[in-house]
């Protein structure tokens, strides 16, 4: 396999995605960047998803890849796209990466866009980027719900800074692009991992760069079987399910700690004397009683990104 300066590996996690994984791979086919790698590992489907990857693996033998490697382990998205990174980054050397879900369709511009946006701030190689950018989303038949997720979601996504996404990411990983130096650095297996794109945010955050491209290049499918979807947050509905739901709140945020302190054990020996000391200190939130942890989330700015969701967050920190 020929891998050139500009060369992306795609990973693509699979699980019973036969509706519509063929209107995804080709969306990735026709994208106006060519120089590509799509490497899809299937985690135990029923359907005719390992049908359709390998009609795709003999017609594009060079370009679609499916692995087959059975001590990977799976059980979940997460799970999977960190088995189909660690095993590409075993296997190869690229210098740039992106993650695709199974049901979404891309923009025929997503790969040169992001590219471009990476190249354009690589100044110095070994300098750790993550390229993120906005999704439309749709239903199953592909009719637009909202035009942007990062408004529909009331994500602001000129935060990069590490205090704010100690307790809410706001890059999505099938939008994500990456470069060698910031893979280099990822332990995506780690148990206390909420999910890829958060680690990964978090870890560009502290040792590198983030940079958004403001522009839909996904069209982001919402259908029953999502694992994770987007969810209207400037709604009424959104409110009294927040300022009402003391364990779902608690339950979020005692999951950022744990993985906050996950994040500190794995990096410890690259941290500047203040991360350590911003990390530490959200990672022991719930060592301090109610009105300490409150006054200590806001003195800190660990706050989220809307202000629904800060009048939850506040309530029952």
């Amino acid at each position: 396999m020929l891998v050139s300066p500009d060369t992306v590996a795609i990973c693509m996690a699979a699980y019973n995605g036969a509706p519509y994984l063929e209107e995804q791979i080709e969306s990735i086919l026709h994208q106006t960047h060519r120089d590509w790698v799509l490497f899809i590992r299937d985690d135990g489907s029923s359907d005719g998803t390992v049908e359709i990857v390998r009609r795709y693996t003999a017609e594009y033998e060079d370009k679609i890849i499916l692995i087959t490697d059975p001590s990977l382990p799976g059980g979940g998205a997460k799970q999977n796209f960190a088995s189909i990174l660690s095993w590409v980054s075993r296997n190869y050397s690229f210098p740039y990466f992106m993650f695709a879900d199974q049901d979404d369709v891309w923009l025929e511009g997503k790969i040169e866009k992001c590219l471009r946006l990476m190249q354009q701030n690589e100044s110095d190689s070994n300098l750790p980027l993550l390229v993120h950018t906005d999704l439309t989303i749709v239903d199953e038949e592909l009719g637009v719900v909202a035009d942007s997720f990062f408004a529909y979601q009331a994500l602001n996504s000129d935060i990069t800074d590490l205090r704010h996404l100690l307790i809410q990411n706001n890059a999505t990983g099938c939008t994500m692009l990456w470069n060698r130096a910031l893979n280099e650095l990822l332990d995506l297996q780690c148990d206390c991992v909420v999910m890829h794109d958060w680690w990964m945010a978090l870890t560009a955050s502290a040792f590198g760069r983030i940079l958004c491209l403001r522009e839909p290049t996904i069209l982001y499918r919402q259908h029953g079987n999502n694992t994770i979807g987007a969810t209207p947050v400037k709604t009424l509905r959104y409110f009294l399910r927040q300022i009402s739901g003391r364990s779902h709140v608690q339950k979020y945020i005692r999951e950022a700690a744990s993985q906050a302190k996950e994040f500190l054990h794995v990096y410890e020996d690259r941290l500047s004397p203040e991360q350590l000391r911003i990390l530490n200190t959200f990672a022991n939130l719930y060592t301090l009683n109610k009105p300490t942890r409150l006054l200590t989330a806001c003195r800190e700015s660990f706050l989220k990104q809307n202000w629904i969701q800060i009048i939850g967050e506040i309530l029952y920190i």
